[in-house]
């Protein structure tokens, strides 16, 4: 199976409110402290061992907004002393060319920015009036600091989904390493606002791809949702030349991202805004192994449209944060999926099967996965 992946979070406070944020409260808790984030961090590894895991695991560094901590180098620092690989997901707005600096320094190398619109109107309606300028000021530091830097796009009907295809030319524009794309997940400040997360996303994915077609993109375009395996089923031709193109980044079937608010230790899987567990509470790996939720994601067998379909192995049913999102539930059908909205029933709630083992990779996976590593560390070397 893949190794796991972590998500920490740093801090609740963020000193911008998106409309779409799924955060409900901000600065509920303080701040951990170093000495508490490195138990964390312990907390992480040892899951990691008793799932056979070896090496660096990637961790993802996010909020809240991380750079609101005066210490984030001294976290960085930390983690890539305890093997991981570390990435940052940030707004960029608080980020200077010295303060890029001392983020490579202390060992940064990848940072995923969020900007949502292809242009100054759109980004500044989900974020806030004049976060644009200091989000592209973040951008030109980072990449001037030598720090590999990927476009995070929420796509969200009625405000930015039409020009989505759009970041497209921006990346090309700023010389940056690629673009990200996901859809929303209805929770926190996306209910407060009463933001639409119902639209016609498979349209829109097809759209993006076929515009790097047009205009010969040559850089990362990942799609962090589901539904974008059947991309390369029901789409081939268009794909062709994309050779930074990754439609595989979801997978539940080993439920291996996990997230952890770092002022609580309240425990999440990926997006959904169930809370597991509290790894001061409860001991993280039987948590994670035995979570009914996670053990059901674990476990689902198909039905409806998703039974025969060629992409349930990659895309297992959909995202089950926005299925959360919009219902409650977690085994259900994404229904915004094309073929689930043309099944002759409502969305169905799947069934459950083998419980998926905790084996080591075979050597197949592993070489896969080597390669996938080869990969990335080529567009590292190429696009910085």
């Amino acid at each position: 199976m893949r190794p796991h992946r972590f998500h920490l979070n740093v801090t609740e406070k963020c000193n911008i409110r998106c409309i779409h944020c799924y955060w409900e409260e901000y600065g509920k808790h303080r701040d951990p402290s170093l000495d508490t984030i490195d138990q964390i961090l312990t907390k992480f590894k040892d899951l990691g061992k008793a799932y056979g895991e070896h090496g660096r695991h990637i961790l993802t560094i996010g909020g809240g907004e991380p750079t609101v901590r005066k210490d984030l180098p001294e976290i960085i620092r930390l983690a890539v002393r305890r093997r991981f690989r570390v990435r940052l997901v940030t707004n960029a707005v608080k980020i200077d060319e010295p303060y890029a600096k001392s983020l490579r320094r202390a060992g940064l190398r990848i940072a995923q920015v969020s900007l949502d619109g292809a242009c100054e109107a759109t980004h500044d309606r989900v974020r806030g009036k004049g976060n644009w300028a200091r989000t592209m000021r973040g951008i030109h530091a980072l990449k001037k600091a030598g720090i590999f830097v990927i476009l995070s796009y929420v796509v969200l009907p009625g405000v930015n989904l039409e020009e989505a295809p759009l970041l497209l030319d921006l990346v090309q524009q700023l010389k940056v390493a690629g673009a990200k794309f996901a859809r929303p997940v209805r929770e926190g400040q996306a209910i407060l606002h009463q933001v639409e997360v119902r639209g016609d996303y498979w349209s829109i994915f097809k759209r993006i791809v076929d515009h790097a077609g047009q205009i010969h993109y040559k850089r990362l375009l990942m799609f962090f949702d589901p539904l974008a395996h059947l991309l390369p089923i029901e789409q081939p031709a268009s794909q062709k030349g994309l050779w930074g193109l990754a439609t595989d980044l979801c997978q539940c079937d080993n439920t291996e991202l996990v997230e952890v608010n770092g002022s609580s230790g309240d425990v999440y899987y990926c997006r959904i805004r169930h809370k597991l567990g509290n790894l001061w509470q409860q001991d993280l790996t039987r948590l994670w192994q035995s979570h009914p939720v996670l053990v059901g994601l674990r476990s689902k067998t198909p039905g409806g449209a998703c039974d025969g379909c060629d992409a349930w192995k990659g895309c297992r049913g959909g995202c089950p944060a926005v299925v959360h999102g919009n219902t409650g539930l977690t085994l259900l059908q994404d229904s915004d999926c094309h073929r689930v909205q043309e099944q002759a029933a409502p969305p169905v709630a799947f069934g459950r099967g083998p419980f998926s083992s905790t084996r080591p990779l075979g050597v197949g996976e592993s070489l896969g996965l080597l390669g996938k590593r080869m990969r990335d560390m080529a567009y590292f070397v190429v696009l910085r």
